[in-house]
């Protein structure tokens, strides 16, 4: 059962575009805020493709931010590019 958050955080916004799954790379879009039943922070998060899929609710420390991880891939890219 989600209950709503007293706090929410700064890093993460409703509507963000987040990496999701065991290799972070299943997008999603943040719903909204909650906490657990032992108090810990949770995200809901909806699929991107849509669907019929569900919204999952999954721990706020376990999704990446995507234009995060995108730009720090592409300054790895130009970094090993440098090097050559």
């Amino acid at each position: 059962m989600r209950k709503p958050a007293t706090t929410v955080t700064t890093y993460f916004k409703v509507g963000d575009v987040v990496l999701m799954g065991k290799y972070k790379n299943v997008r999603g879009k943040i719903v909204g805020f909650g906490e657990d039943q032992w108090g810990n922070p949770t995200v809901e998060i909806e699929p991107t493709p849509k669907g019929r899929k569900q919204n999952k609710i999954i721990g706020l420390f376990k999704v990446w931010r995507a234009d995060v991880k995108e730009g720090v891939l592409k300054q790895a890219a130009t970094r090993t590019r440098v090097k050559k």
